[in-house]
């Protein structure tokens, strides 16, 4: 059941990316995809906005696979706010892994100290 929820997040990232190639220009230029993976390490849920693409939940202990463009945000609501937990830029490697569960909690403190 994990393995097919993960399969249609990736699939639907898919659909939708090339559906919204167009908008994903005006972002940067000439825009390059880039795949890589989200995971979850923790035992809650973590419910992501990816703007013009989709808002997944990451569910516990779960790993989803994007394919996003350069400039791409994606987003965290923290206290009623959608706050940028990472931006996608030439650092993040085609096939890495993130740990969002990790970079949330870093992202919280941030926030919390500003």
């Amino acid at each position: 059941m994990k393995l097919y929820h993960n399969l249609t997040i990736v699939l639907t990232v898919l659909l939708l990316i090339s559906c919204k190639a167009s908008q994903y220009t005006q972002l940067s230029g000439n825009p390059t995809p880039t795949s890589f993976s989200l995971t979850n390490e923790s035992a809650q849920s973590i419910p992501l906005l990816i703007p013009g693409v989709m808002n997944p939940n990451l569910s516990p202990y779960s790993r989803s696979g994007v394919t996003l463009v350069e400039g791409q945000t994606i987003l965290y609501r923290y206290r009623g706010k959608a706050r940028v937990i990472l931006t996608v830029d030439n650092s993040i490697a085609s096939g890495s892994t993130i740990e969002v569960s990790t970079l949330l909690k870093s992202k919280i403190e941030e926030w919390e100290n500003t």
